[in-house]
This record gives C-alpha cells, sequence and structure tokens, in this order.
C-alpha cells in the first residue's frame, strides 16, 4: 500500500437484524445504566438514573427553546461543512491531479492538519468573539482536511489503464479529467464527506461548549454549571443522535449517489 492508497471505508446497510441488534444494544446500556445509578455504583448525584434523564428529554423536545437552540447547532454544522466542501473538493482535485502543484503544498498541508480546531478557540475568540462566525472558522478548519487528503488520494489512486484508454479515444484533458479522474475518486470524495461531516458536528458542539458560542454546547455548559445535571446529560443525548443521524444521512446519500460504483453493488448484493 501506498502513501496515497489508503482503502476506502465502505457504507454499510443496516440490515433488519442489525437493526434489532442495535437497538437492543441501545436498551441494553440505558438498563446498566439506569441499574448502576439506582445501586449507586455511579454516585447518583453526578450520574442520575436514565429513566430521569430520558423523562426529562421528553420535557425538553417539546419547547420552542430547544429546537431554537438544536438549530443553531445544526446551522454552524451545515454551513461550515459546505464552506469545507467548496474550499477541499476543488483543491484535493487540483492537487491530486498534478503532482508539481501536490509536491509544492505538501509542506504545508502536513504542518496544519494536525493542529487541532480546538487549538484555535483562543485565537478565534480574540478575534471574533462567541459568534456564528467564530465556530465557522473552527468547523471549517477541522473538516477540510479529512475531505482534501481522501480528494488527493481519490484522483491520484484512479486506474493508469483508464487514463491510457481515455488517451487512445482522444479525449481532452478536461474530458479525462471529469469522465475518468473525477469519477474515479468519486467514492473516495463520498468518504472523506461522511468523515468531514462527523468531525463538523463534533467540532461545532465543542466550539459552543468551550467558547461560549450559542447551541446545544453552551446549553450542556450552561446545564452543568447550574447542577441540571439531568438535563445535562439529556443534551448529550440529543448530540449523540444527531451524530447518527448525520451518519445514517450521508450514508444514505453515497447509496444513492453511487449506486452504480462497485463497493455500493458489493454492500447492494
Amino acid at each position: 500500500m501506498t502513501a496515497l492508497s489508503i482503502p476506502r471505508i465502505r457504507a454499510r446497510k443496516l440490515q433488519p437484524s442489525g437493526l434489532i441488534g442495535a437497538v437492543a444494544g441501545v436498551l441494553a446500556a440505558f438498563a446498566l445504566w439506569e441499574l448502576l445509578s439506582r445501586t449507586d455504583v455511579l454516585p447518583s448525584r453526578y450520574f442520575p438514573p436514565a429513566s430521569t434523564v430520558l423523562q426529562t428529554l421528553a420535557e425538553v423536545v417539546i419547547t420552542p427553546t430547544f429546537w431554537t437552540v438544536v438549530g443553531l447547532t445544526v446551522q454552524s454544522w451545515a454551513l461550515g461543512l459546505a464552506i469545507a466542501a467548496a474550499i477541499a473538493v476543488p483543491l484535493g482535485l487540483l492537487l491530486g491531479a498534478s503532482q508539481r502543484a501536490y509536491r509544492f503544498c505538501r509542506v504545508v498541508i502536513e504542518v496544519l492538519r494536525p493542529i487541532p480546531p480546538v487549538a484555535l478557540i483562543p485565537l478565534a475568540l480574540l478575534i471574533l468573539g462567541a459568534t456564528l462566525q467564530m465556530k465557522l472558522l473552527l468547523v471549517v478548519y477541522g473538516a477540510v482536511w479529512p475531505l482534501l487528503m481522501q480528494t488527493i488520494y481519490g484522483v491520484r489512486g484512479v486506474d493508469p489503464q483508464a487514463l491510457e484508454m481515455a488517451r487512445a479515444y482522444r479525449l481532452t484533458r478536461l474530458q479525462r479529467f471529469f469522465t475518468v479522474r473525477l469519477v474515479g475518486a468519486s467514492a473516495y470524495i463520498a468518504t472523506g464527506l461522511r468523515i468531514s461531516a462527523t468531525i463538523a458536528l463534533i467540532v461545532t458542539i465543542v466550539a459552543e461548549l468551550v467558547g461560549g458560542a450559542p447551541g446545544l454546547g453552551n446549553d450542556i455548559l450552561v446545564a452543568q454549571a447550574s447542577g441540571a445535571d439531568a438535563l445535562m446529560y439529556a443534551l448529550i443525548l440529543v448530540s449523540g443522535a444527531l451524530g447518527v443521524a448525520v451518519v445514517m444521512t450521508f450514508q444514505r446519500i453515497e447509496r444513492a449517489v453511487l449506486f452504480w460504483h462497485p463497493s455500493q453493488r458489493g454492500e447492494r448484493g
């Protein structure tokens, strides 16, 4: 396996048996949580029973304020991911198709890529304050790298024989780019987009939690500071549910758009 050849993460369709197993696993986790809290193995002062948390969640989700807060988080996530995709995909296509451009930018990418978005929170707060712009800066920074690298890997991993065949049919360089390179890299781009979507949500909530910007993360912090532990855990569960929804949504989109790709045909079979 070369440095620019990594296996694609393939989206697996959740079969009915898998769905039943997933639900059973969640129910078992809640039952264990309830048992440990009721028996005070986990101090109930800090770990309220699962039933209390779920009851609090049921009371919260019917309030308009809750959905406003969730909307702020989803808005930041969606905008940040869209901006990251608009930057990463064209740049990745360019760097993947041009060895010279990749060598020119490689050092800069390798220096910036390992820096976690959390490390930029003090600087972002100083410049932009606890605003939507602050969250977008962090989300774009965190989400752009996986998608950029996956796009580069995808373009550089296109079968050379396919390119030679395109040249034999006398396709122009632009035609070869769109019909061979872009199509060949599409599965990698889809995987990168799915990974970046998850990272974007994590960074959004962390920016709200640490940076104080409005959203789910900030409400979790306020609940913790005010001693409303059940509400805090309820909002944490909502954050986890959003993450599951993001992953499942992008898996479905990937299967629908790339139905023709061998990896998707294999999963359907």
